[in-house]
């Protein structure tokens, strides 16, 4: 994912372009040969007595990024923008030992192992290599008083065997085309008033934004083991985000996200103004519904939701990573870590799950994960995960674990980090897959053999790191840690005795972990892709069924609320 596009996604929101290319290689391209040579140079950097650089790696988003907000009809902003990032990785020290991996207990300092720079936008092959050559020289100074640190720190501690700090790749090269930008502001503009201005006969949402993101990057990427990539990536963004108030105090958002490789991809306005009208009912009933009391029995995790619980529970799980010299205890807190538990079952023998990033479609959805070659410049491959319901494998990057020691193209930059081993596209599948209709059956069925007088259906998840209307980072009932799975968006009393749903509000998970996903009763055939493109992570997307858990525990939430205003909003008011 493009990081420039993805530090603008924190801000407003997306849409749209058309393409054209350019060739270009090492040899006459400006960016290359300042990077070249400025790599050359480098590779002989040596302070008296300390270590060389034994890898560099240098990393340009040459990126484009036009911007369209709007709300209740008015347009809130529009701008593009144009810039060069470097992202620099610097190792000194051996594959075995160097300047990575360390937390120094004592505190202070950083690694020098990656830092980033703006670039000019001009193709001034001096000025570049000025830029270059700032950055470089900061991180070794950084990159020989870390290892010497890690190497004191390691002289006078006993401990098991690590693996080593960092593994060899063979060269690469893949040479793309440029890719550019066409953008029609004021058209995209207008789409993006038109349909903002639908809210302004919606006048239970206090606040409503339409928010459009369209971006071209080109990256070109060089190390001091002969690898030379440059690839072209668009991609397009909308989100329309709202946010209302019960008449009891308690606030609610919901948001509804469509993302494309480029603006013509993504729906005609009519069909999300569509959308907007059924967001804005099942806001509408959610804020009359009743508030859920206690409830301990089985729950259906439909749609998004339940690829928001595979993401919540497992993405971050799965990803290898090494224990860090000098930290002296690691304690995962509900799945952060799922290394240890390789060769053991972790879901219904039924479920087989892999990340595989070649394919930029499932279906009719286009997969914001999908990437050809990782930031490492290893090749993307299927990694199986789960097998028959055993965890069998981990995303890997060129960072060795104690278990893992090989990449399988999944090693990513997020933000300004050296890249790490990420989630690409992480599909769930079950060999025994059940139609909607026998998953609402199961449901009522589980209920019943409990006693309830219903089951619950869960069709959308906050996020973990921020909750529903301001509940979000909320700890357990003391006060204590995040919660492993974020509170409920939609949820829905299904009847035992006829069916029919009521949906419910107010309330949370108390004990849902990856250790609930060994208590799955069923999984549908039908699967929901939910695309991440916002924050510092890669992008990625998870795929994945609606699932029945047979038993899951919420109860009400407790928590103080803000009155409603005095005054309606001016949209809602009715005219003298």
């Amino acid at each position: 994912m493009m990081k420039r596009i993805r530090e603008f996604l924190q801000a407003a929101l997306l849409i749209g372009f058309g393409c054209a290319a350019l060739a270009a290689q090492p040899g006459d391209d400006v960016i290359f040969r300042a990077l070249n040579d400025e790599m050359q140079r480098s590779m002989a950097l040596q302070l008296e007595g300390l270590d060389k650089p034994y890898f560099i790696q240098y990393d340009v988003a040459d990126t484009t990024t036009h911007h369209v907000s709007a709300s209740y009809g008015a347009l809130s902003s529009s701008g593009r923008s144009r810039g060069r990032v470097l992202h620099s990785m610097l190792r000194v020290g051996s594959h075995q030992l160097d300047n990575s991996n360390f937390t120094n207990p004592r505190g202070g300092g950083r690694s020098g192992l990656s830092a980033s720079a703006e670039l000019p936008t001009d193709d001034d092959y001096n000025v570049l290599r000025q830029a270059v050559w700032r950055t470089t020289d900061w991180q070794y100074k950084e990159a020989v008083e870390t290892l010497a640190q890690k190497r004191a720190y390691l002289k006078d501690r006993s401990g098991e065997d690590r693996p080593p700090d960092f593994v060899k790749g063979e060269p690469v090269s893949i040479l793309k085309e440029r890719v550019s930008l066409v953008f029609n502001q004021s058209a995209w503009e207008e789409y993006a008033r038109l349909i903002s201005a639908r809210f302004r006969d919606i006048p239970h949402i206090q606040s409503a934004d339409v928010s459009l993101v369209a971006g071209v990057e080109n990256r070109y990427v060089i190390n001091s083991e002969g690898s030379r990539t440059l690839q072209g990536n668009t991609e397009t963004l909308l989100r329309v985000t709202v946010q209302a108030q019960a008449d009891d105090g308690e606030r609610f958002s919901d948001a509804l996200s469509y993302y494309a490789p480029t603006p013509d991809q993504l729906p005609k306005s009519t069909d999300v103004i569509a959308d907007i009208n059924k967001l804005a009912d099942r806001l509408a009933a959610t804020m009359r519904a009743p508030f859920l009391e206690d409830y301990t029995g089985p729950v259906l995790f439909d749609g998004l939701a339940s690829a928001q619980l595979f993401r919540q529970l497992l993405a971050r799980g799965i990803i290898a990573q090494p224990d860090p010299v000098g930290m002296q205890r690691r304690g995962a807190a509900g799945a952060e870590d799922l290394e240890g538990r390789l060769g053991k079952r972790m879901l219904p023998q039924t479920f087989q799950i892999y990340d595989d990033p070649r394919e930029a479609k499932f279906q009719d959805t286009f997969l914001a994960g999908h990437y050809r070659y990782d930031d490492e410049g290893i090749e993307a491959q299927r990694v199986n995960i789960v097998v028959d319901g055993k965890l069998e494998g981990m995303v890997m990057s060129r960072t060795p674990t104690k278990l893992s020691s090989k990449s399988n193209g999944h090693g990513r930059r997020g933000g300004n980090e050296a890249p790490r081993s990420a989630v690409g596209c992480l599909y769930i599948e079950s060999t025994k897959a059940e139609s909607p209709e026998n998953l609402k059956k199961q449901l009522l069925e589980a209920a019943d053999a409990e006693g309830l007088k219903f089951g619950l259906r869960v069709t959308g998840l906050a996020s973990r790191a921020g909750g529903v209307g301001g509940r979000g980072g909320r700890g357990g009932r003391g006060g204590g840690s995040a919660r492993v799975v974020g509170d409920p968006v939609s949820i829905y009393k299904v009847y035992v005795a006829d069916g029919r749903e009521e949906p419910v509000r107010g309330c949370e998970f108390n004990s849902v972990d990856v250790q609930s996903l060994r208590k799955i009763l069923a999984a549908g055939s039908v699967r929901t892709v939910q695309n991440s493109v916002i924050g510092t992570t890669p992008s990625s997307s998870i795929i994945a069924p609606a699932i029945l858990i047979g038993e899951v525990e919420l109860s009400r939430i407790k928590q103080e609320v803000e009155k409603k205003p005095i005054l309606e909003a001016p949209h809602a008011r009715k005219s003298p």
